[in-house]
């Protein structure tokens, strides 16, 4: 897109642009009496406040970092289905409070294995639903610096990791994952 490196709003320009538009109708209606005119300058005025608009918006993400979510698919909800039986209980908004915290997670947070390699989608989306689990209460705040461990044995670089699960500590929370308000 034109408007990934913008950073300034430029508001003059276009404040002095929509002005000219704004006075250039009534004054060709009634000075210059050329209908056609003002629905020309209308038009104009309509596609350059829509273009500005979406340089605005591009604008305000630019500045912001905004990274939207991962959105689960079906295959994914079927996993957590599958994987945490808990799942099924939990009622529909809390539901898409762990839905969205997951997906928070998974555009933000790095995932790894022991050997330091990303993790695939599903193991993924387990560590991440045991982190919502064990967090529920706590303020939900994510850091991009973060990472996420996965590993068979205790690392010995804990420092360096956020939240780290061991597998058989996976297998024993599976069942018994729920997120719980205190």
């Amino acid at each position: 897109m034109v408007f990934k490196k913008i950073t300034e709003y430029r508001f003059s320009f276009w404040i002095a642009v929509f002005s000219f538009l704004l006075i250039s109708i009534p004054f060709s209606v009634m000075v210059i009496e050329n209908l056609q005119l003002a629905k020309i300058f209308g038009s104009v005025l309509v596609i350059l406040l829509i273009i500005a608009l979406r340089f605005w918006f591009s604008v305000a993400r630019n500045r912001n970092n905004i990274v939207p979510r991962v959105v689960l698919n079906k295959n994914d909800l079927f996993d957590l289905n599958k994987d945490f039986s808990s799942f099924k209980s939990i009622s529909s908004e809390d539901k898409d409070i762990v839905l969205s915290r997951i997906g928070i997670l998974l555009s933000r947070v790095k995932f790894v294995n022991g050997n330091n390699q990303l993790l695939d989608r599903r193991e993924a989306i387990q560590t991440a639903y045991i982190y919502v689990c064990e967090h529920w209460t706590d303020d939900f705040v994510v850091n991009t610096d973060w990472v996420f461990s996965l590993t068979k044995v205790a690392s010995t670089n804990k420092a360096d990791m956020k939240f780290t699960l061991l597998l058989d500590s996976l297998d024993q929370k599976k069942p018994l994952a729920i997120p719980v308000k205190a």
